[in-house]
């Protein structure tokens, strides 16, 4: 499993790179995917931060 701040760095960097691809004109799709990726990461992150929490309450 990543620590925080690796994924804090991961997040950082990917958030440049879709920046970076929207002021360079690309494609909608490429966009998209790098999105998708943040939000991937995003989520890992998230889940570290909350306590364990069952779905079978």
């Amino acid at each position: 499993m990543a620590s925080r701040t690796s994924l804090e760095i991961q997040i950082e960097q990917l958030r440049k790179k879709m920046y970076k691809a929207y002021e360079a004109n690309e494609s909608y799709d490429y966009i998209i995917k790098i999105s998708q990726e943040l939000d991937t990461l995003l989520n890992k992150l998230d889940n570290l931060e909350k306590p364990y929490q069952s779905i079978w309450k």
